[in-house]
C-alpha cells in the first residue's frame, strides 16, 4: 500500500472522529436546552410560588390558593400567634382549610396536586394521597400551566354546624394512636357550598386530633 494511499486512509479516519465528536457536542448541547427549556419549565410550573406561611407548624399558603382560603389561613396564624391557643377554634380552622382546599378542584393543575394534605394527620397522609389520587382527583386533567378551562368546583363557603371535644385514644385505640395525655380531639360537622357543585360531597364529619404539636386531620366521613 502506498504512503499517499496511507495518508489519505488515515485522513478520512480522522475526518470522520471529528463528526463524530462534533455530532456528540451538538446532541448534549440540544438535550441540555431542551431540559432547560421543557422539562425545568414544567418542574417549576408544577410547584406555586409560597406567599405565606405558618413556619413553626409547617403551613402555608400558594399563590393559585383561593381567596377564602387565604382569609382563613390569616385568622389560623392569627390564633396561632396567641400566647394561649384555644384549641377549639385551632381545631375549627384546621378543619375550614381542609374542606376549602381538598374539595376545590378549580384550582388544581392535575391528578397530583391533592389539596389539604398539610392539614392530614401525617401517619395517614401517604394512604390519603393515593386515596384521593384513586377517587375524585381523577376528574382534574393535567393542566400544569392553567391555560385550561375545566368546570370544577370552587368551594365558595364553609360553615361549622357542630363541634365536640373527644378521646382520640377511645377513636382510633392506645396501640395506633398513642400522643400522650394531653392530647386533644375534635369531632367536627361542616357543610359547604360551592361555585358550580356538579353533586360533589358538600358536608361531612371531621376528627381532629393532635399529631406532636399540631392538630390534624386523622378521620373523615360524609
Amino acid at each position: 500500500m502506498s504512503k499517499k494511499v496511507k495518508k489519505e486512509k488515515k485522513r478520512m479516519s480522522n475526518r470522520k472522529k471529528l463528526i463524530l465528536c462534533v455530532t456528540t457536542v451538538l446532541v448534549i448541547l440540544v438535550l441540555f436546552f431542551g431540559y432547560n427549556k421543557f422539562i425545568k419549565k414544567d418542574n417549576s410550573a408544577s410547584k406555586p410560588k409560597v406567599v405565606d406561611e405558618i413556619k413553626s407548624f409547617n403551613y402555608v399558603v400558594n399563590e393559585n390558593d383561593t381567596k377564602l382560603f387565604k382569609k382563613t389561613f390569616t385568622e389560623l396564624k392569627e390564633e396561632l400567634s396567641k400566647k394561649e391557643v384555644d384549641n377549639k377554634k385551632y381545631a375549627e380552622l384546621v378543619a375550614k382549610l381542609f374542606v376549602i382546599d381538598f374539595f376545590n378542584l378549580g384550582n388544581k393543575t392535575s391528578k397530583n396536586d391533592i389539596g389539604g394534605v398539610q392539614f392530614v394527620y401525617n401517619s395517614y397522609q401517604t394512604d390519603f394521597v393515593d386515596y384521593a389520587r384513586d377517587g375524585m382527583y381523577k376528574q382534574v386533567g393535567n393542566n400544569i400551566y392553567g391555560d385550561i378551562k375545566q368546570n370544577l368546583p370552587t368551594v365558595k363557603s364553609v360553615n361549622v354546624s357542630n363541634i365536640e371535644e373527644v378521646d382520640p385514644t377511645s377513636i382510633f385505640g392506645s396501640d395506633v394512636y398513642n400522643q400522650g395525655e394531653n392530647s386533644k380531639g375534635y369531632e367536627i360537622t361542616l357543610d359547604w357550598t360551592y361555585d358550580n357543585s356538579n353533586g360533589f360531597q358538600d358536608k361531612a364529619t371531621l376528627t381532629i386530633v393532635t399529631d406532636g404539636e399540631k392538630l390534624s386531620v386523622a378521620k373523615m366521613e360524609e
